[in-house]
C-alpha cells in the first residue's frame, strides 16, 4: 500500500445548530472522544481567531479535506485539546443540533458495484450469467452529486415511480489528487469513509438499463450520506466492518465491508487510469447480496423508516415520504 497520511484519527461531522444561527459547521473528534465546535475550539485551543469565510477549511467538509495532511494534524491535535471542554462538545442528541450530510459539496460521485454476493442475485433474477467484464474491472455509474440528503432528511418519493428501494453501501472519499495511480499506491488516496443509502427507482431502472446506458432517473433523486466521516487512520484503508440495514427496526440484512470483491485500491486504480481523480470524490461500494429490498422481494412503503449501520461509522436513518398525489 502506498504510504498514509499523518495520524489524524478523525470523526468528521456537519451539522447545523440554533446556537449558530442554524449556519453549517463542522464537528471533529478523535477516536472516542465526544465532537467538538472545529471554530469554536480552534478559537479557544489555539488563541487565533481565523474566519471561516476565509479559513475554509473550519466550516466545510471539502475546504478541511483540501487543505491537506498538515492541517488535519492541527486539527486532530485541537480536538484532543478541547475534548474535555464541556462548553465546546457538541451533543446531537439536544434537538438545537442537526447533523447534516458530511460532504458540503461532493466533486463527482461514482457508485460500484463491488459484491459479487448481490450481481449473482442478479443474474439470477435474470436466469443469466453473471457479465465477464464484471470479473475484469470494478464497474460503476456516475451518479447526481447534487441530490443529497443527511441524517434523518425524509426521501421523497418520485412521481415517476411505484418501486422505490435502498442499498446499504459504504463510500469511500478521496483526499488527494492523482492521475494513473496504482493500486500499491492507492492508499495514500483515500481520505475516509461513512454510510451511503443509494435509494433508487427500481421500475424506472429497470427499463433504463434496457435501452444499453443508465441508471440516470432511477437512481439520480436521492443519495443519503452520514452520520458522518470516519478516516481511513481510524478503519483501515480496506475496512472489515460489520454493515446492517433495518427497516422499521426490523433487520433485514447485513454483511461485512471486506467481503467486496474489488478493493478501494483497485476502484482507485481503474478510475484514475489516464484520469485525473479529485480530493472530495466519492466512490460508493454497491450493496452487499440481501441488503436492499430487491434481493429480498421486499418493499419500501411511504412512511417507513431505513437505518443503515457501519460498524465504527454509525447509523443513518432516513424516513420514506408519501407518494405523491395525481
Amino acid at each position: 500500500m502506498g504510504q498514509r497520511y499523518g495520524p489524524a484519527r478523525l470523526r468528521i461531522y456537519r451539522y447545523a445548530s440554533r446556537r449558530g444561527g442554524y449556519q453549517p459547521r463542522l464537528a471533529v473528534s478523535v477516536g472516542d472522544e465526544k465532537p467538538v465546535d472545529l471554530i469554536e475550539a480552534w478559537d479557544d485551543v489555539t488563541g487565533t481567531r481565523l474566519q471561516p469565510e476565509r479559513d475554509h477549511f473550519l466550516a466545510s467538509t471539502l475546504g478541511l479535506i483540501e487543505a491537506g495532511p498538515e492541517v488535519w494534524s492541527e486539527v486532530s491535535d485541537v480536538a484532543r485539546a478541547a475534548s474535555g471542554l464541556d462548553d465546546l462538545t457538541v451533543d446531537f442528541e439536544d434537538p438545537i443540533n442537526r447533523l447534516l450530510c458530511p460532504m458540503n459539496l461532493i466533486a463527482s460521485l461514482r457508485d460500484f458495484l463491488a459484491f459479487e454476493s448481490h450481481v449473482k442475485l442478479g443474474a439470477e433474477r435474470r436466469n443469466a450469467e453473471v457479465p465477464p467484464y464484471w470479473y475484469e474491472a470494478p464497474v460503476c455509474y456516475k451518479g447526481n452529486r447534487r441530490a443529497t440528503l443527511g441524517p434523518d432528511e425524509v426521501c421523497n418519493w418520485p412521481r415517476y415511480t411505484d418501486h422505490l428501494d435502498f442499498e446499504l453501501e459504504m463510500a469511500m472519499i478521496v483526499g488527494r489528487r492523482g492521475r494513473d495511480v496504482t493500486a500499491d499506491q492507492a492508499a495514500a488516496h483515500i481520505f475516509g469513509f461513512t454510510v451511503f443509502n443509494d435509494f433508487s427507482a427500481r421500475d424506472v431502472q429497470m427499463k433504463e438499463v434496457t435501452a444499453w446506458l443508465g441508471p440516470a432517473k432511477g437512481k439520480d433523486f436521492a443519495n443519503a450520506f452520514g452520520p458522518c466521516i470516519v478516516t481511513a487512520d481510524e478503519v483501515g484503508v480496506e475496512p472489515d466492518l460489520e454493515m446492517i440495514c433495518r427497516v422499521n427496526g426490523e433487520e433485514w440484512g447485513r454483511d461485512r465491508s471486506s467481503k467486496m470483491h474489488w478493493s478501494w485500491s483497485q476502484m482507485v486504480e481503474h478510475v484514475s487510469n489516464s484520469e485525473d481523480i479529485y480530493p472530495g470524490d466519492v466512490y460508493g461500494s454497491g450493496t452487499p447480496g440481501g441488503c436492499c429490498g430487491l434481493d429480498l422481494g421486499r418493499r419500501l412503503e411511504p412512511g417507513d423508516v431505513v437505518e443503515l449501520e457501519i460498524e465504527r461509522i454509525g447509523t443513518l436513518r432516513n424516513t420514506v415520504g408519501p407518494k405523491p398525489q395525481g
